[in-house]
């Protein structure tokens, strides 16, 4: 991992969308990093590290032990690597000291050239170098479903770029550059502007396998039971155990479609593991698609070189 100078940090709502990048990015030759935290450039590792040793783990509950700072993958090729973040919705968006997106923002920030020269960091920011001396540089990009209101999300993204000090807006599908950094945002939707990654899936993995699929849809709206779709507890009244119905009703056509045609080829499997392993999706499906090479384009034109450098002021410093 010597040999990094480019670091893309993508900001996703869940682990259906980052699965569904992995699958992309791997037809642009992109691996996973799969060795230990020490072998990647500190200014990754050591993150993910000092994240894990701040946590209190005697406090926390035994049902929440997971650390939200770790990519849910981590993708490499020649000197670029790529963190795919699955990080929930934009709710996180209100509380800036917990919001996840912002503090790994902050942190990468802070290693930008133009932030370790600036005196006004007091020496709190560091950078490392690769082995031509040249300062690493930074890619953000943001994920998210348009779901009712693709300009909504939009709004949601150009917040963040207000809290960074940031004094441009972005739009779908558009990259900002500047000295150190770009930044840029992508928004999942059908072709009226609303909508999820489902939507572009879903079309996807249906194509060629249409049987299955209209079967699978026939089976789920023959079966589906609404008020069964509210998770069932059992819980005890005065030293009794009864069932009881919990939470609010779920339902999602798409998702438990490509779930139920998904397990004639991963049995037991989640629908992460169905869009990463199951050829529903397959290079010649992404290659000829021109959403989804519009996203593996998105990647390559983020990296450094690829759009005209902005000159910038120093970025206010954030923490």
């Amino acid at each position: 991992m010597n040999n990094i100078k480019n670091i893309t940090i993508a900001f996703c709502e869940g682990p259906h969308d980052t699965a569904f990048l992995y699958r992309i990015l791997k037809t642009r030759c992109f691996e996973s990093f799969k060795n230990s935290l020490n072998e990647l450039p500190i200014v990754v590792g050591d993150f993910i590290i000092s994240k894990n040793k701040m946590v209190e783990y005697n406090k926390l509950k035994i049902d929440s032990l997971r650390n939200d700072f770790v990519p849910y993958k981590i993708m490499y090729k020649d000197e670029e690597l790529i963190l795919l973040y699955s990080l929930g919705g934009d709710k996180d968006n209100r509380d800036d000291d917990r919001n996840k997106r912002l503090i790994i923002l902050k942190h990468f920030f802070e290693n930008i050239k133009s932030q370790v020269e600036d005196d006004s960091n007091f020496g709190d920011s560091f950078i490392l170098e690769n082995k031509n001396q040249e300062a690493y540089y930074y890619n953000f990009l943001f994920f998210y479903d348009a779901d009712e209101n693709k300009n909504e999300k939009i709004n949601i993204i150009n917040k963040y770029l207000e809290k960074m000090h940031i004094d441009e807006n972005l739009s779908h599908n558009k990259i900002i550059k500047k000295e150190g950094y770009a930044i840029g945002a992508y928004i999942f939707s059908n072709e009226n502007d609303i909508g999820a990654l489902e939507d572009v899936l879903f079309e996807l993995m249906k194509k060629e396998n249409e049987t299955i699929f209209n079967e699978a849809e026939k089976y789920y709206k023959r079966y589906l039971d609404k008020d069964r779709t509210k998770r069932l507890v059992t819980e005890c009244f005065d030293g009794s155990p009864r069932d009881k119905r919990k939470d609010k009703k779920q339902e999602d056509e798409k998702k438990s479609v490509i779930c139920i045609a998904g397990q004639l080829q991963k049995k037991g499997k989640s629908n992460v593991v169905i869009i990463e392993d199951s050829d529903y999706l397959n290079l010649e499906k992404i290659q000829s698609s021109q959403q989804l090479q519009e996203i593996a384009d998105l990647f390559d034109k983020i990296s450094r070189g690829q759009v005209n450098v902005i000159k910038s002021p120093k970025i206010i410093h954030t923490s």
